[in-house]
């Protein structure tokens, strides 16, 4: 008796919490945040304005390593005719002038790469806005990011990106309007 009643209540318990679960519709999306970055606009021109800084760096220290190397053929021309202490003090001369582009170029690396984290990260806290409104607004249960190590596998059908990138399109025009 006690065993049918046991097996009795298991199994009502199951049914209700069944229906329970039945009742909470779950809504799955998923966004690739990397793709967004790549075709919006705002991240087009972060891209752009991120390029363009390169590109000017890039110039300025070719244009060093020119005067680097100039120098480095008078150093070798002129060795054989100069006194020991002349060649010496234009060695000491492009030493110090080495290091300095080699300083130089490691303070641009590091301040590049820290200009673009930043950027990324103001990009990616926008989108995440963005994200969050559209599953409030769709009513998603649960968004996540597209990665090969969470997500192995999804129906393109619940792919939201495109929407996240018209969404955010839109939000920073607004913004940029006002």
């Amino acid at each position: 008796m006690k065993k049918t009643l046991f097996i009795i209540i298991a199994i009502l318990t199951i049914i209700f919490t069944s229906g329970i679960v039945v009742a909470q519709q779950v809504s799955i999306a998923y966004v690739d945040i990397g793709k967004v970055i790549m075709e919006s606009d705002k991240g087009k021109q972060a891209k752009k304005t991120m390029d363009d800084e390169i590109a000017k760096i890039r110039k300025e220290l070719s244009n060093k390593q020119k005067e680097l190397q100039e120098l480095k053929d008078s150093i070798d021309k002129q060795g054989a005719a100069l006194k020991p202490e002349a060649r010496e003090e234009k060695q000491k001369l492009y030493n110090k002038k080495l290091k300095d582009y080699q300083n130089l170029e490691n303070e641009y690396q590091g301040d590049m790469q820290q200009k673009i984290a930043e950027f990324e990260q103001n990009l990616v806290n926008e989108i995440m806005e963005v994200i969050k409104k559209i599953g409030e607004q769709d009513k998603y249960t649960i968004i996540l990011q597209r990665h090969p190590a969470i997500i192995l596998y999804a129906t393109p059908g619940i792919d939201i990106t495109n929407k996240v990138i018209e969404a955010y399109n839109k939000m920073a025009k607004e913004k940029a309007k006002k």
